[in-house]
């Protein structure tokens, strides 16, 4: 795979907000499983553990490395910086994405961090969006993620009936140099937002090359959609 720990690294923050990088989002209550008692949750358990960028394996990071990240959480989207363009094109990149049974046929476009160490997004309602520093190429065998707008300006998105796109159908994505990789959809679910794993969703199935679609859906609450589609999908031949 192309992506490495140093890249997932420096996008550490921005990888864990990609659930809201088309829409904002807004917290929730605790729910009962939540506050009952119990073992402690897997993130607090794993709370010391980081991960090495040299070698990939874990390492023990102390309570100086934990404080700099809460700092940097807590001044996320509002400290500004340069925008972190994607990285340089090395040989072939992804073109289009294509659903017949949608009638989508839509340009992929690169993206890297926006402004405020976000992971920038199109800025119109035709365009998929990828991030080649977490995502990786279709055909290196990886999990590729490709998100884009359900509406952009009050005009439907291209993902705009996403949702509607059932197990069992197909569609592809075509790279620069003319390879057309195939994909069937395994599953589309509707998650709430705040209930988006977005780790998972760009790591991918283990040991099988798949591609996730994202866009918001769900009702329009505080300046943001509530519920994220997801569309999993695996490799044709």
């Amino acid at each position: 795979m192309r992506r490495s720990w140093i890249a997932a690294t420096l996008g550490l923050f921005a990888v864990a907000a990609l659930g809201a990088l088309v829409w904002s989002g807004h917290p929730r209550g605790a729910t009962a499983a939540e506050t009952a008692p119990g073992p402690p949750p897997l993130a607090e358990q794993l709370r010391h553990v980081g991960r090495d960028g040299a070698t990939g394996m874990a390492s023990w990071v102390g309570e100086g490395f934990i404080a700099e990240r809460d700092r940097q959480i807590e001044r996320y989207g509002k400290d500004e910086r340069e925008p972190v363009p994607p990285p340089p094109v090395a040989g072939s990149t992804i073109d289009a994405l294509t659903i017949a049974s949608l009638g989508v046929a839509a340009p992929v476009s690169r993206y890297g961090l926006d402004r405020f160490g976000r992971l920038d997004v199109p800025q119109d309602r035709v365009t998929a969006g990828w991030h080649p520093a977490y995502s990786d190429m279709p055909g290196d065998g990886g999990a590729t993620f490709l998100a884009a707008h359900y509406e952009y300006g009050g005009s439907p998105g291209v993902f705009f009936q996403l949702s509607s796109l059932p197990p069992g159908e197909t569609f592809s994505l075509t790279t620069t140099t003319g390879e057309v990789h195939r994909y069937l959809v395994t599953s589309t679910i509707d998650y709430e937002l705040a209930d988006i794993d977005m780790g998972a969703l760009l790591h991918g199935r283990e040991g099988m090359e798949s591609v996730t679609l994202m866009t918001c859906s769900g009702r329009f609450v505080d300046g943001t959609y509530d519920y994220r589609t997801v569309v999993l999908a695996e490799r044709l031949g």
